[in-house]
């Protein structure tokens, strides 16, 4: 049984593992974390990097999804991968996956362009569902590196689905257009005067 008080990163921790070795049911963790949530709202005790919006991102546990849930265990996994500050692995020579302990949070990620998603780009990507602000969005998203710089690609489960949304710290369109090559993506559904 799920206890009702704010998680720490730890008891985050337990219960992300319970949901992947089965101990505990999508069921459980819904109840408990609405319980928390009613309990504490937005006051949850935690950092990003500890797992606030991990925590929030439970709220979709149970949530039917084509082919599923909406949360998968991949997701779960990247859950823990990241409240264990695993390092995001390499995807090629300049390219690199980055979660969230990993990520330099003073820049600002500026819209740079959108991705036409006809061919599901986060299916190739080490990608994380949830949700990752207040407004609750369900969201897909991968932080990457390429060249020392940081990106971020969200894809958004609303009337927004057919599109990819890429933000970088970097306004440089060259250094943008060399991450869409590196993701062997094709340039011609990349839109850049979104930015």
């Amino acid at each position: 049984m799920l206890l009702v008080e704010a998680p720490d990163r730890n008891r985050l921790l337990k219960v992300v593992d319970a949901l992947i070795d089965g101990s505990c049911t999508r069921e459980e963790v819904a109840s408990w974390q609405r319980a928390v949530q009613a309990a504490c709202s937005w006051e949850i005790p935690i950092s990003e990097s500890d797992g606030y919006w991990y925590f929030y991102g439970l709220s979709f546990v149970d949530l039917p999804f084509p082919g599923g849930y909406f949360l998968r265990e991949k997701d779960f996994n990247e859950y823990r991968a990241d409240l264990r500050q695993a390092a995001g692995e390499i995807l090629s020579e300049d390219l690199i996956h980055r979660r969230s302990w990993q990520l330099d949070r003073k820049p600002v990620r500026w819209p740079i362009a959108v991705i036409h998603d006809e061919s599901d780009v986060m299916s190739t990507l080490p990608g994380c569902r949830g949700t990752f602000e207040k407004r609750m969005d369900m969201v897909e998203h991968c932080h990457v590196e390429y060249r020392s710089n940081q990106y971020l690609l969200v894809k958004q489960f609303d009337e927004h689905l057919s599109q990819v949304l890429l933000l970088g710290n970097s306004r440089d369109k060259s250094k943008a257009e060399g991450l869409i090559e590196a993701l062997s993506l094709d340039s011609s559904a990349v839109d850049f005067s979104y930015g």
